[in-house]
């Protein structure tokens, strides 16, 4: 509209212009792909403004200008925005302006900044032409990745990493090689640092003869002085191991993971455990057992509690991937050892969370000799006073151990679940921790299946009715939620006789999780017992519910509505225009109660559509439309959103 030489310009026009085209600077690095920028492109030159566009706007000269704002979050801004600048510069811009700039960027910003640059510089690749000129980004990231803030050298080593997969292996000998040379030989522990996560990304593409030589470079890092430089080439081992062969990494590798194992320093030593973990994937067993047999053992000692730790989460994962080299039942010792004996909760509480999944992997005979007589010692409340100080020490442990336990029924079979298990069970029930009782209950399903019916009637049902009572409302849930485990295994008959009252006053607790749960139940029963049994024995609670009246009793009349949202999904099609729709869901529409209503709204919806997929649409049209309708005319909003759904 106004540009230099016009005689018409003014002033104000003149700085009009370049507004519209700092504007367009600012669309541009902000777009989110070349395609965004070119739109913008185009609609700035069809303003008016071209000359000016043409003049100023320059996605690499915004970068520059905001690199040199003294706005540390200006600063961070643009270096965020270096992969869209690089795209909108093309690929031989970036290499021959946006690259230089960025490494001259390296010695005058913060860290902050830099671990942005560190961290867009690996996506540069297509932006600076491809792997095959890929090799034009390691001068930036070799200097990020000796700067002293470690963040900065992690993500510059991430993003050397990612670089180089894009690489073709001739221009990693000849490029990325010398890099990883010179970090290495670094006299600053900081380049050595970063040296020891690149081996394994240039290791695959080396010549067979000047392997050795490579991995001799790589054993002096895992030996330097610098505790730090030991860490990172034992915390980069198992992407190194996983390129190495096979020979190479049982004759080469192993030595030197069992000497950083038993390193001086614990920083360094416990990270074995976890390595261990990722390592025995692409190892047979004999080969982990090879490997990593005489170590897994010897953590029983080790003073690093983190260690020990480590071992008890990653036992079952460990032990079976050394299975049968190092048989399973061979290990139940060093776990018992774990779980019932090492000084730190923390760490036998690890161990009970894997319980259930060393069971599952053990014959019946090892855990009913080894590991129930330690569970049932644990777990049973002692009389002597001083033994009580311990026990109420160990209930986050008994709690793990009730999250497990239920699951060895399976294991053990009838008769040993009957006799021995379930005597430990009904120890969780009496605790008196919450948590205990609710947690049992909750994972009682494999016990149910095991017994069988008559059993879990004789046995199993007075313990859980008594609890069905429970005070606590999170105890009552666990039993509500175990319903549908019951009604499967024990038959219409004892469910009715025995259970249906629990799922009835489910229905009108007075917490609403319980009432939630209890209606998703409905789904269950009905799929298992039949529609009849619904109308005969649920649907006269769930009508009453629709009724209630009184402070709370809204509270049973959307009961009634998510109940008829459930059911409108398993009940024939002519229940729900005969009785959901005329009894519940259609006079409650127009309840006075702004929830009810909402509740009501979301229940005709559901009714509409599981009507209009059998057909029925003149129903739908002629019932539940006009009853949508008026909701949507509600004064409350939410009520009006309900009603669209």
């Amino acid at each position: 509209r106004a540009a230099p030489g016009n005689p018409g310009s003014s002033a104000a026009a003149l700085r009009e212009g370049e507004r519209g085209a700092w504007s367009a600077h600012q669309r541009i690095c902000s777009a989110g792909s070349l395609e965004d920028a070119r739109g913008v492109v185009r609609k700035a030159r069809a303003g008016g403004a071209a000359r000016f566009f043409k003049m100023s706007v320059d996605a690499y000269g915004l970068l520059v200008e905001e690199f040199k704002s003294e706005e540390v979050q200006d600063q961070l801004a643009a270096a965020k925005r270096i992969n869209t600048i690089a795209i909108n510069m093309g690929p031989d811009r970036s290499r021959s302006q946006l690259l230089p700039f960025l490494r001259a960027c390296v010695d005058e910003y913060t860290d902050e900044v830099l671990m942005a640059i560190a961290e867009g510089a690996g996506g540069l690749v297509s932006a600076v032409g491809g792997g095959e000129t890929a090799h034009s980004l390691l001068p930036l990231l070799e200097a990020l990745a000796d700067k002293e803030e470690t963040v900065v050298r992690a993500k510059a080593v991430e993003s050397l990493v990612q670089v180089g997969k894009s690489m073709p292996g001739a221009t990693i000998q000849e490029q990325f090689v010398p890099l990883v040379k010179r970090l290495a030989a670094g006299e600053f522990f900081t380049s050595r640092i970063s040296a020891a996560g690149l081996f394994a990304t240039i290791y695959p593409s080396t010549p067979a003869p000047i392997r050795p030589a490579l991995r001799k470079q790589y054993e002096q890092l895992a030996k330097d002085d610098m505790p730090m430089v030991r860490s990172a080439a034992f915390a980069h081992m198992p992407a190194l191991a996983e390129v190495l062969e096979k020979d190479v990494l049982i004759s080469e590798m192993s030595p030197l993971f069992n000497e950083l194992s038993s390193d001086v320093q614990e920083s360094v030593r416990e990270m074995a455990v976890d390595n261990v973990v990722k390592m025995v994937k692409f190892l047979s067993p004999e080969e982990a057992a090879r490997l990593f047999g005489t170590f897994f053992d010897n953590i029983q000692n080790e003073k690093s509690f983190t260690m020990r730790l480590n071992k008890a989460k990653n036992f079952v994962t460990i032990a079976q991937a050394m299975h049968p080299a190092r048989n399973i039942r061979d290990q139940v010792q060093a776990f018992l050892q774990l779980m019932a004996i090492d000084a730190e909760t923390e760490v036998r509480s690890a161990a009970a969370k894997n319980l259930g999944g060393l069971c599952v992997l053990l014959d019946g005979h090892t855990v009913l000799g080894q590991i129930l007589p330690v569970v049932r010692e644990l777990c049973q409340n002692p009389s002597d006073p001083q033994a009580q100080v311990s026990f109420q020490a160990n209930a986050e442990l008994r709690e793990h151990i009730a999250d497990n336990i239920c699951s060895v029924a399976p294991v053990l079979g009838r008769e040993a679940t009957m006799n021995e298990l379930l005597p430990v069970i009904k120890v969780f029930f009496a605790d008196e921790s919450i948590e205990i009782r609710r947690k049992v209950l909750a994972t009682i399903a494999p016990v149910v299946e095991t017994m069988g019916s008559e059993a879990v009637d004789a046995s199993l049902l007075p313990d859980v009715l008594r609890m069905a009572e429970d005070p606590q409302w999170r105890v009552r849930l666990s039993i509500v939620m175990t319903l549908p485990t019951y009604a499967k295994h024990l038959g219409l008959d004892l469910f009715n006789s025995r259970l249906m009252d629990i799922e009835l006053k489910a229905l009108s607790d007075q917490i609403a999780h319980i009432r939630e749960v209890s209606v998703q139940n409905l789904e269950v029963l009905v799929k298992l017992f039949g529609e009849d049994w619904m109308q005969e024995n649920i649907m006269p609670s769930i009508s009453d519910a629709s009724k209630r009246t009184g402070p709370s009793g809204y509270l049973g009349r959307i009961t009634a509505l998510h109940a008829v949202g459930v059911l409108s999904g398993v009940m024939p099609p002519a229940f729900l225009v005969d009785t959901l729709l005329p009894q519940i869901a259609v006079p409650l529409s127009r309840d006075r109660v702004v929830n009810v209503r909402i509740a009501a709204g979301e229940a005709l919806a559901k009714c509409a559509n599981r009507l209009a997929s059998e057909g029925q649409s003149d129903v739908v049209n002629s019932v539940i439309s006009p009853a949508l309708s008026d909701l949507s005319n509600d004064t409350d909003p939410d009520v009006k959103k309900a009603s669209q759904r």
